[in-house]
């Protein structure tokens, strides 16, 4: 099987598509499969991907968005010709265009959020939750938007999604619920941590975006005097650090790390805590599971369905400040309940999100499986 790998972001950029598309890749091409390329979107062209076992191609991310679009478009579709299967993890609607429409093959989606509805809470056109967002009347352009989105999506021969709760938001976009496919996403373990103690309370790490909660785990943890780490980086950086710095608080941002530092990231607190209003399927969970670390989460979406209250980590409801402030005291004061969460996350991790079986499901979702 000939595969084309389609994505907007790649390392060095950070985020769960930067990492799984180069895992998935080299793990397809040990299987014997080619990889004809990677196409990606890079703000710089001179990285050097000869660490990759298979050619990678950059085009660059800084241009006018039509130039862009008509650039990524003729590469994809240049590319596409000599491949079996075009499988799209970014850059869907040129994908689409080039690789279905144009060159007539096999195109594979992965959809891992709602593109239009996270352009919208971040240029403050909507306060909407993913929910309320899929039937509102919205001002003309972001309908339209919204429009489109699911019209090229409903042209792929497969979607695959990492939940349930993704694949019912896809469903909402008109494409038929024989083409989704729901694939968990999955992490290996990391090597076993070091003696070092815990240099923080708490640590989350996430895209500094609207619907992470940030903010208020920022207030929460100042106002408990519990020292927090924030690892990322995003739209509200400058805003939550002035935040931090107005709240008085042991709170320090690390900025964007590379991806083999980020393991150490979350080791370095004894807790690890998402409260986000919003997640596909929250990949980070997973790699605080496998880190060895107790998570606390919000109870959103496709968190519910990596989290098993008081089994694996606990779970809050969303916007429950007085709960989560209940659950970060009680595993910070109880010494048995955060081995035992951490014990059992790390077995889920190896029983049921194990990363053999998300490739042998990605490779007979693409068509090729032996």
């Amino acid at each position: 099987m000939r595969v084309l790998f389609v994505t907007g972001i790649f390392p060095p950029d950070l985020g769960g598509p930067a990492r799984y598309v180069p895992a998935i890749a080299g793990e397809l091409q040990a299987r014997g499969h080619d990889i004809v390329t990677v196409v990606t979107l890079s703000d710089r062209l001179d990285h050097d991907d000869g660490v990759y076992s298979f050619p990678v191609l950059r085009l660059p991310r800084a241009t006018s968005r039509p130039l862009r679009v008509l650039r990524t478009t003729w590469t994809i579709w240049r590319n596409a010709i000599g491949a079996d299967v075009a499988y799209l993890n970014g850059l869907v609607m040129e994908g689409i265009v080039a690789a279905k429409l144009i060159a007539r093959r096999r195109t594979v989606i992965k959809v891992v959020g709602d593109l239009i509805w996270e352009r919208a809470r971040n240029a403050r056109a909507t306060a909407l939750d993913l929910d309320g967002f899929q039937a509102a009347r919205l001002p003309i352009r972001w309908r339209f938007l919204r429009w489109l989105q699911g019209w090229y999506t409903a042209r792929a021969d497969l979607v695959i999604v990492p939940s349930e709760y993704l694949g019912s938001i896809v469903r909402g976009w008109g494409v038929d619920a024989g083409k989704i496919r729901v694939i968990p996403n999955a992490v290996p373990l990391p090597p076993a941590a070091d003696a070092t103690p815990p240099a923080f309370d708490l640590v989350t790490v996430a895209r500094l975006v609207p619907w992470k909660g940030i903010g208020a785990l920022i207030e929460i943890a100042a106002a408990n005097g519990w020292s927090l780490r924030i690892v990322g980086d995003g739209p509200l950086l400058a805003e939550l650090q002035r935040t931090a710095a107005a709240s008085g608080g042991n709170i320090s941002f690390a900025g964007q790390v590379s991806p083999e530092r980020v393991c150490a990231e979350i080791r370095s607190a004894r807790i690890f805590v998402l409260n986000s209003s919003y997640e596909g399927l929250p990949h980070i969970v997973l790699e605080a599971k496998a880190a060895g670390v107790p998570v606390i989460a919000a109870a959103a979406s496709g968190t519910r369905e990596v989290m098993h209250h008081d089994v694996d980590g606990l779970l809050v409801p969303v916007g429950d400040n007085p709960a989560l402030v209940a659950a970060i005291r009680h595993l910070l004061t109880n010494d048995a309940d955060r081995a035992r969460l951490r014990d059992a996350g790390c077995r889920q991790i190896e029983t049921e999100y194990r990363y053999a079986a998300l490739a042998d499901a990605t490779e007979m979702a693409l068509g090729g499986a032996r």
